[in-house]
């Protein structure tokens, strides 16, 4: 027995719409999560928490992974999972959507909420790789509460000639746009998620956390600046890092 719960950060920008698609719960930060460590702590049983997202939003990896480190210490038995689904799926169902929309349109639109900088780029990337065998259609993507905004990006499409132009989500969202994925989709890959989480946790003892203390750590630009506007840079760390095998 286990209870699983999905935290949905920016790639989840409509939770109810998440929460009726998978029929498991979602909780949209820290308070939420405590809320449910209190009940499964009284049930004696584990809480699978999956990011709800696509692998690109890490610091809402980071935030759920803190939440639970507070859990864990008031003796609740926790787990963080893999993101709900990863940049391999994610890119093969913009793949499948731009060959669908191919047939009766000439321009397709990918929307998605604006997470970072480095998350929104990565998302470009992405997009990138499922157009490589569409490449008769006229791709643009539009972030939500960043820019290109979706009336620019529309525009772009109409003067590089797109007559037809399909709007999908690239993200976990339900609104404007056709949803990425199918509600079945989305349901068997929180079951796969939490088997995962809770094969690592009882067979390797790995309740995911310290991963996702540091998931992002990495991103942002590197930590080293070159010099050629003749100021020097210093960045003290006083963290430390220890990792367990």
């Amino acid at each position: 027995m286990s209870v699983t719960v999905l935290y949905a950060g920016p790639e989840a920008p409509t939770p109810s719409a998440l929460q009726d698609a998978t029929g498991v719960p979602v909780v949209t930060g820290p308070r939420g999560l405590s809320r449910h460590a209190e009940e499964v702590r009284t049930q004696d049983v584990p809480l699978v928490v999956i990011p709800a997202g696509t692998g690109r939003a890490l610091t809402s990896v980071t935030q759920a992974a803190q939440a639970l480190q507070w859990a864990r210490r008031s003796g609740t038995q926790v787990v963080l999972g893999p993101s709900l689904i990863d940049a391999t799926r994610a890119v093969a169902e913009m793949r499948r959507h731009l060959r669908a929309a191919a047939v009766s349109h000439d321009g397709v639109l990918f929307r998605a909420n604006t997470v970072d900088p480095f998350a929104d780029a990565e998302l470009l990337r992405r997009v990138r790789l499922a157009q490589q065998f569409s490449e008769n259609l006229l791709v643009e993507v539009t972030f939500e509460g960043s820019w290109p905004s979706p009336d620019t990006a529309r525009e772009r499409l109409r003067l590089l000639g797109a007559t037809g132009v399909a709007e999908i989500r690239a993200d976990l969202g339900a609104d404007h746009g056709a949803p990425l994925f199918r509600p079945s989709s989305l349901a068997t890959a929180v079951q796969r998620a939490s088997h995962t989480a809770l094969h690592l946790l009882r067979d390797h003892h790995d309740d995911g956390i310290a991963a996702g203390l540091l998931a992002d750590h990495a991103t942002g630009f590197a930590h080293s600046h070159g010099d050629e506007d003749g100021h020097t840079h210093s960045h003290p760390h006083s963290h430390s890092h220890s990792h367990h095998h």
